[in-house]
């Protein structure tokens, strides 16, 4: 009898066991394309979604550079999974167009993702990008900043068709002007499938 009873408890131990673990497997999350995971580079493609703008404004609102147009093209190049997922990647094309200033892109900067696990909308961050707005109307130009890590906006991210990219900056740096908000919706146009799961 004793020993029906320690095998009796032995067997609920195992069943406790496998019940966590199968737990533990279910709220993995996962970087995904269209559902399948990725752990090797892959490329992103996102556009202002057509109707909109994108609006970078000093702290007093008196100078606005609107833009209809913009497109960013990258590579990503790192992909982190501890518990959280992060990816990180060095933009190879920036470009605003159709704006109400002159709008150069000096330098695209690096770009990460980062979703907290159990999470389906992550945060984006910008680092070293740098944009020249040239006033049309004074001839000043300012250069706005983004430092190490400046977070930017969010994405939202789905198991098929388009994901989200929403800027929403309150912090960039733009010399002369002083700080200044930059606000945008892009699509991320490719790869379809763009998130995560759990």
């Amino acid at each position: 009898m004793k020993h029906l009873k320690m095998l009796a408890l032995a067997a609920m131990a195992v069943m406790a066991l496998m019940a966590l673990v199968g737990a533990s497997t279910a709220s993995a999350t996962t970087f995904t394309v269209t559902g399948v995971k990725q752990t090797a580079q892959i490329t992103i493609h996102a556009t202002l979604k057509t109707g909109t703008s994108t609006i970078i404004k000093d702290k007093n609102g008196t100078t606005n550079d609107t833009c209809t147009s913009s497109t960013m093209h990258y590579i990503v190049q790192g992909i982190t999974t501890s518990g959280s997922i992060s990816l990180w990647s060095r933009l190879s094309s920036w470009i605003f167009g159709s704006c109400s200033h002159t709008t150069d892109v000096i330098a695209p900067g690096e770009l990460g993702i980062g979703w907290i696990s159990g999470t389906t909308n992550g945060t984006v961050s910008s680092s070293g990008a740098e944009v020249t707005v040239k006033s049309t109307v004074f001839g000043v130009s300012a250069i706005c900043k983004t430092g190490a890590g400046t977070t930017i906006g969010t994405v939202t991210g789905v198991t098929s068709g388009n994901a989200t990219m929403d800027i929403n900056a309150t912090t960039l740096d733009c010399g002369a002007v002083g700080t200044s908000s930059w606000t945008g919706e892009y699509i991320i146009t490719s790869p379809h499938g763009f998130g995560i799961t759990s």
